[in-house]
């Protein structure tokens, strides 16, 4: 396996140059992707799997650092297979570098995880490294056990006499018309040599045929005649090869048509296909075929054009869900994996009033003979809007939607760690509504939400250039100002929250309540102060303030705290 990435130019230090691409299709793997410039063996990029499964070593997969570092992580704190990490990292790091060509490493494991690697090689002088979980794989190898098992219940269900052998010959699938071909049962045939179960004759015949099969002619038709007993019996005889997802020869797949029921065979045909059609029109999973060369859509059911907005005068590629920046990386990593799957896509159609969020598998396959992608979609939006709720409450108030005082704190926390060692102007605000409670006790609760979310209102506006608005908690608001003026321009916004209060706010039908405030404010440099010892500085002038009567700001200054020790 190669892994296709497109190469660039590398840097003065030897770092290979990615695209945003093939970074976004690397982020779709489920296994760990490890990107190494070999000539300078520094790490290229590493994807969210392979950061995921080394995350207390993520430090050492930043792009520009050695391999060694990652190297030294893993000898340190994997078990390797063998027993010897130090031999083992030694070994991956002469792998790596070509004085050694071996693809397979010594198998790992990190806690209770296991894992398996593989060396690839990559364009100019780039090497992958590919990490699988081998709990995954194990998973995926039940997958396919229960895929083989959904084979012989769909090639059951055929009126079509059909088999499918391996390599050496044995028959591992068939159905029942199959075996009453041969005069036998799906369970004396299955798992048997076709030479232990049929008539000489036919063995023969199906052999000769499927001597012309090759890379060049992988499918076989004709007709052909054999005994089964007494009896002579012509069928047309098809056969091709079976193709892993690598692209290996795997087997054969046969079948024989009785030629003299030939019209009723067609029929029954017609009628299968018909209620398949007719189950995958109604079934609630959008399901299509694509062409692969094109893009244009062969087959699409009902639910697949209600979610994608399909109409009948659309262009109807599959360009609605991948754009040409994506799709050929997309198909590649497809035939490379076998499928890509829960890929999650975000849709906004012309005709959509809104987008839309589904979750994606695509797979290879032929139909009507040309090579095309199976699409399966399912609608995930609501899921993506309770999760989106979900965050929502965990950020904002949720009586006034402003910011709540956890999202603030962590807003704090980031501009501190942007800013730290600039100059950049800043200020803290903090809002307390003066005799709010008297309110609550004369009038109810009610009334007192009321100014509270009309006081959400009147922040927005007397502070619309605010960093961050929240409330903090009970009847006190915050508000963070970065880079957005000097110490005359928070007196104005200071002035301006004040006469916004000013207003009487409407309670109920013909009551009326007015409502002052007293605020404290702290102007300082945003990348040399402490942010949350600014805060407490706020939260002093807004009692300085208050003292002095309510509807006032008091802007802080060491006078108001004149016994405290101030560097």
């Amino acid at each position: 396996m190669t892994i296709n990435v497109e190469p660039e130019h590398f840097s003065g230090f030897g770092k290979l140059a990615l695209s945003s691409g093939i970074k976004a299709t690397a982020s779709l793997s489920r296994d760990g992707i490890i990107l190494i410039e070999k000539n300078g063996l520094v790490i290229v990029h590493a994807n969210p799997a392979a950061e995921a499964i080394f995350a207390h070593g993520v430090s050492t997969l930043r792009a520009g650092t050695e391999v060694k570092q990652f190297l030294a992580f893993l000898a340190k704190n994997a078990e390797f297979s063998n027993g010897d990490a130090k031999g083992a990292v030694r070994e991956t790091l002469e792998y790596v570098s070509g004085k050694k060509g071996k693809a397979d490493l010594t198998d790992f494991a990190l806690g209770k995880r296991k894992f398996t690697w593989r060396r690839h090689d990559g364009p100019d002088g780039a090497v992958a490294l590919v990490v699988r979980d081998i709990g995954k794989a194990e998973e995926l190898a039940r997958s396919l056990a229960d895929h083989k098992t959904f084979i012989q219940h769909m090639i059951e269900v055929l009126p079509t006499p059909v088999y499918l052998k391996n390599l050496d010959g044995v028959i591992n699938r068939c159905n029942a018309a199959f075996a009453e071909l041969i005069g036998s049962s799906p369970d004396q045939v299955i798992g048997k040599n076709l030479a232990e179960v049929a008539d000489r004759s036919l063995v023969d015949m199906i052999t000769s045929k499927e001597k012309t099969l090759s890379d060049t002619f992988d499918n076989a038709r004709d007709e052909i005649s054999f005994a089964v007993g007494d009896i002579v019996r012509t069928v047309m005889f098809a056969a091709a090869r079976l193709k892993g997802p690598s692209g290996a020869i795997v087997g054969t797949i046969g079948s024989l048509v009785d030629i003299t029921s030939l019209k009723n065979a067609q029929a029954e045909i017609a009628a299968a296909t018909e209620r398949l059609t007719g189950l995958l029109e109604h079934a609630p999973v959008g399901v299509a075929i694509s062409n692969r060369a094109d893009g244009k859509f062969s087959f699409y059911n009902q639910t697949f054009a209600r979610l994608v907005k399909l109409g009948e005068d659309d262009e109807n590629t599959d360009a609605v869900l991948l754009s040409d920046r994506y799709r050929a990386q997309s198909l590649s990593d497809m035939d490379m994996l076998g499928e890509l799957s829960d890929v999650e896509l975000r849709i906004r159609r012309p005709s959509m009033s809104e987008a839309i969020w589904v979750k994606t598998n695509i797979e290879p396959m032929d139909f009507e003979g040309e090579p095309s992608v199976l699409w399966w979609i399912s609608d995930i939006t609501k899921e993506k809007q309770a999760a989106r709720e979900l965050q929502n409450k965990a950020n904002n108030d949720e009586l006034t939607g402003l910011a709540n005082r956890a999202r603030f704190l962590q807003k704090m926390t980031q501009s501190e760690l942007v800013l730290r060692g600039t100059v950049a102007p800043a200020a803290l605000f903090i809002v307390d509504l003066d005799r709010l409670r008297e309110l609550n006790n004369k009038q109810g609760h009610s009334a007192g939400d009321a100014v509270l979310i009309e006081t959400a209102k009147r922040l927005k506006r007397a502070a619309r250039r605010a960093e961050e608005i929240s409330r903090l908690g009970g009847d006190q608001f915050g508000l963070l100002f970065i880079n957005k003026g000097d110490e005359n321009y928070m007196i104005e916004t200071a002035n301006a929250i004040l006469k916004e209060m000013e207003h009487p706010i409407s309670l109920e039908i013909g009551a009326e309540a007015t409502v002052t405030c007293s605020l404290g404010v702290v102007v300082f440099d945003a990348g040399l102060s402490d942010m949350n010892e600014q805060l407490r500085r706020a939260d002093k002038a807004m009692r300085a303030a208050k003292e002095a009567g309510s509807g006032q700001y008091r802007l802080y200054a060491r006078d108001i705290e004149p016994d405290l020790d101030q560097d």
